[in-house]
């Protein structure tokens, strides 16, 4: 069904009430449509643990196909329209008149009447990615009308709408979840592992100093029963789980986690709405090291104070328990999805005055980075510039270097603001051609932006590890698809191409017919570039079709053809 509502009868729909005090009335008493007039069926959800980012939307399942009719959820008006080759893809933004935005991503296509705006300020660029801020209610949309197609374009890995809400000239993102969305869900979150940690001086768990994984075991009740724990000092909980709808077998994120002292509220994560400009705080949510070395992202209920997240409703102490000797405690911990479902996991804690057995070891270096100042290194071959606050917390780093590389530890801790690493070129053969790759495995590397001064290479980054300095002389190729030299077009609907670069990747891209620029879109996922003839392609009898293609370094590639009608 199409039609939800942001205000409905208690009785009619099970759904979170609680979670519309954060809305005011005029929000919640909007009737919205839904964005797909099919079932609507979650890969992801609102708030879920990405790669250095909480997920700001839901992505709706389009039956593995592109091309679905894409629906405004109420009337308003397209505010902005940004087409790119990674991230949204092709996206639209949508302003409600009730103070509240929606965001329709990986589009294939546009409504005519939007897509024909678009083509015409792409035509006048002779650019392909834009971005577009249509002035107020130059574009009306209506929600009895489609305003896109489903697709799978930018960053997108397979077919699927990604639907935000926001609140209107800020930064917030709503977790559109809060109302009632037909989504059916009668199941409760997994638990799939829980650990302590053991923070500051003298604390340990069962005798060490190190986090400690806690075995748990499922009772006839349904409660999850941790077995017991020593603990001396203080301490915290990080747990790894996941929610799961029904008709569908996607590991999505969980809403919400209560955390009970003696059946006393003391954390509470809940994942109602978040800024954007919070969102890398991730980093500090999660244990990081963890996800490294082990690709698990743990939940740490601990309030990072140099990152507080708006997402933690209500914590104490930071989230940290205390327990002193002989003393026993009772922590109860709660996963909740949105419409109520949900596991108790109950930790009990005995306090012992019992020394720590096993202790942590913090490997010092000649290189330590404190998070509240800059540091600058220099090095035998070239240096390095952190800036102040480069990271969440205090570290010690491994520094290597030869002539051609430079080792910046390995990447267990999480970069918060870009540092500098630069490559000297006065003892080396570096020409026009060379450039600064990130290592991702022993073959195998990225480029790394590169900017040339006198006798430095250098570029910002956020990564830990290996950096090296590569050559680049090779051009990109292009390689006709579905056409070939002298080709007669006159039942085409399309011209595609193959392009590619091996080394540092394609910078830019331009296509001409009888010396016309025309538009191509490139999709880099399958290294094609397309050219959908329509009214604006100025065909004749003989044609003449140029492709120029040029990548990171300036290494340039001219393709041209004659086709005929």
């Amino acid at each position: 069904m199409k039609t939800l509502y942001f205000f409905f009868a208690l009785g009619l729909l099970v759904g979170p009430l609680y979670a519309q005090k954060a809305l005011d009335n005029k929000v919640s008493d909007t009737i919205y449509n839904a964005p797909l007039n099919i079932p609507l069926l979650l890969a992801g959800n609102f708030g879920e643990l990405r790669s250095d980012h909480f997920h700001s939307g839901l992505d709706i399942k389009t039956k593995h196909q592109q091309g679905l009719k894409v629906f405004s959820i109420a009337d308003g008006y397209v505010s902005r329209i940004k087409i790119s080759h990674w991230g949204y893809g092709k996206v639209l933004y949508v302003n409600h008149y009730n103070g509240t935005s929606s965001v329709y991503a990986h589009l294939q296509k546009f409504s005519p009447e939007i897509e024909k705006f678009v083509q015409d300020k792409q035509y006048a660029n002779k650019s392909y990615t834009i971005q577009l801020f249509p002035k107020k209610d130059s574009l009306k949309v209506y929600k009895d009308s489609p305003i896109a197609f489903s697709g799978n374009s930018g960053g997108s890995t397979a077919p699927h709408l990604h639907f935000e809400m926001r609140k209107t000239g800020t930064a917030i993102a709503i977790n559109p979840l809060q109302f009632p969305y037909e989504v059916l869900d009668k199941t409760p979150p997994t638990l799939q592992k829980l650990f302590a940690y053991p923070i500051g001086e003298s604390s340990h768990i069962n005798r060490s100093e190190n986090k400690v994984q806690l075995s748990f075991k499922r009772t006839p009740e349904g409660i999850y029963q941790v077995s017991p724990i020593e603990a001396k000092g203080s301490f915290y909980i990080g747990v790894k789980g996941y929610d799961r709808q029904e008709l569908t077998a996607n590991k999505n994120g969980i809403y919400q986690y209560r955390l009970s002292l003696n059946d006393t509220l003391i954390g509470e994560i809940k994942l109602d709405q978040f800024s954007f400009n919070e969102t890398k705080g991730i980093n500090t949510l999660i244990d990081y090291p963890h996800l490294i070395k082990h690709r698990e992202r743990i939940v740490q209920l601990f309030q990072n104070a140099r990152k507080p997240l708006s997402i933690f409703k209500t914590i104490k102490n930071k989230g940290i328990v205390s327990i002193k000797p002989n003393e026993t405690i009772d922590l109860e911990l709660t996963l909740m999805d949105i419409h109520g479902n949900n596991i108790r996991i109950k930790i009990p804690v005995l306090g012992t005055s019992e020394e720590v057995t096993i202790k942590k070891t913090l490997n010092k270096t000649p290189f330590p980075v404190w998070s509240k100042n800059p540091a600058h290194y220099k090095l035998a071959h070239g240096s390095l510039y952190f800036p102040a606050n480069s990271f969440y917390e205090d570290v010690y780093l491994n520094l290597e270097t030869t002539k051609d590389t430079i080792s910046v530890h390995k990447p267990m801790w999480a970069v918060k603001k870009p540092f500098t690493l630069s490559f000297n070129s006065q003892n080396s053969s570096f020409s026009k051609y060379s450039y600064i790759a990130y290592m991702l495995g022993s073959k195998s590397s990225i480029y790394s932006t590169t900017k040339k001064d006198g006798d430095w290479l250098s570029t910002k980054t956020n990564k830990l590890g290996t950096y090296l300095v590569k050559q680049d002389s090779i051009p990109p190729s292009i390689r006709p698809k579905n056409f070939k030299s002298n080709q007669n077009i006159r039942n085409y609907q399309f011209l595609s191409l193959e392009i590619k670069d091996q080394e540092t990747g394609i910078e830019s891209y331009s296509g001409s017919l009888n010396g016309e620029w025309i538009l191509m879109e490139y999709e880099p996922k399958t290294n094609t570039l397309t050219h959908h003839i329509g009214a604006r392609t100025n065909l004749q009898k003989n044609n003449e079709l140029t492709i120029q293609v040029i990548d990171m370094l300036g290494n340039s590639q001219t393709y041209t053809t004659l086709l005929s009608l």
